[in-house]
């Protein structure tokens, strides 16, 4: 055991290398002779969830039977909806032991921008009937990209849409998304999205590139975004940032607490490089810390 405990601190410096991919998954994470076992909660992660696509990297069993939770790895609250209901069977299990995202149950527009507001102290969502200019009309329900542009001030609101500032992510002919995956208190890298501003609102991109964390956001706004997820209690998921052109702010525009990806237009160079920091960052923030780091579900609890 010492052995291997030395090895794994020697692939240390090595995280972003293939060498350090393969040698410390087949070192650590596939025994075939004591398969672990994760429990995800109501709903099972499709082919193309990241999280899913984790556990089967590393693995795991993965099941949503609860008989299987008293000797699980990892219990998930996992449902892909915008409001949650907690169900009494996770939150008794939550009692004894750690559960992740069971304290992200709301992942509304509304509700997202008014935890933004609290933290950042600026929102995005506007009075359409005393606005004035042009605003963007959009689905509270999460991932319906059905946003508008619209003119204001707007007489009667329809009911189920918010009405959010129209934020300047213009890049020449180009639109440019911020996608940002977290990892409990960790931001391991993040995805730059551009499409035409014509498909401004549509989930299909032109290109998609990599970035290191600190090349795109500051560390006053990297410890924002993390509190932030604390309020949300998401302690994994992805968000959408724009950063705004004529202000220089960024503005978290959406919650994902059950993403798929990685995101089209990717290379398939980058999208293997992705999978491997994806997975790279939930042994270091999960695996590795289960027993010292509490969720934030369970920081909100206290």
């Amino acid at each position: 055991m010492n052995s291997i405990n030395s090895i794994r601190e020697s692939l240390g410096k090595y995280k972003e290398s293939f060498y350090y991919w393969i040698v410390f998954n087949s070192l650590f994470y596939k025994d075939k002779h004591q398969k672990k076992t994760v429990v995800f909660y109501p709903a099972m992660p499709g082919r193309r969830h990241i999280l899913g696509r984790i556990f089967r990297i590393l693995r795991y069993h993965i099941t949503t039977d609860l008989q299987a939770a008293n000797n699980a790895s990892f219990i998930v609250s996992w449902e892909d909806t915008t409001f949650r209901q907690q169900t009494l069977e996770l939150l008794n299990l939550s009692a004894n032991r750690p559960i992740i995202n069971i304290g992200s149950h709301d992942i509304s527009k509304k509700y997202v921008d008014a935890m933004f507001g609290k933290v950042f102290g600026y929102q995005t969502i506007i009075d359409p009937t005393t606005h004035r200019g042009k605003c963007v009309k959009k689905g509270n329900i999460n991932a319906l990209h059905d946003g508008s542009v619209v003119d204001c001030p707007v007489v009667n609101p329809e009911a189920g849409f918010i009405y959010q500032k129209l934020i300047n992510n213009q890049d020449g002919m180009f639109i440019e998304d911020i996608r940002v995956p977290i990892f409990r208190s960790d931001i391991p890298f993040v995805y730059i999205k551009n499409r035409s501003v014509q498909c401004r609102f549509k989930s299909k991109n032109t290109k998609c590139v990599i970035k290191r964390t600190e090349q795109v956001f500051s560390k006053t706004e990297i410890d924002k975004i993390i509190e932030f997820c604390n309020l949300m209690g998401l302690d994994y998921g992805e968000l959408d940032v724009l950063r705004d052109r004529d202000d220089g702010k960024i503005y978290i525009v959406d919650v994902n607490n059950t993403p798929g990806g990685p995101p089209n237009s990717l290379s398939r160079l980058n999208e293997i490089r992705a999978l491997r920091k994806y997975t790279v960052a939930f042994v270091e923030n999960f695996i590795k810390q289960t027993s010292s780091m509490p969720l934030k579900s369970e920081v909100l609890q206290k």
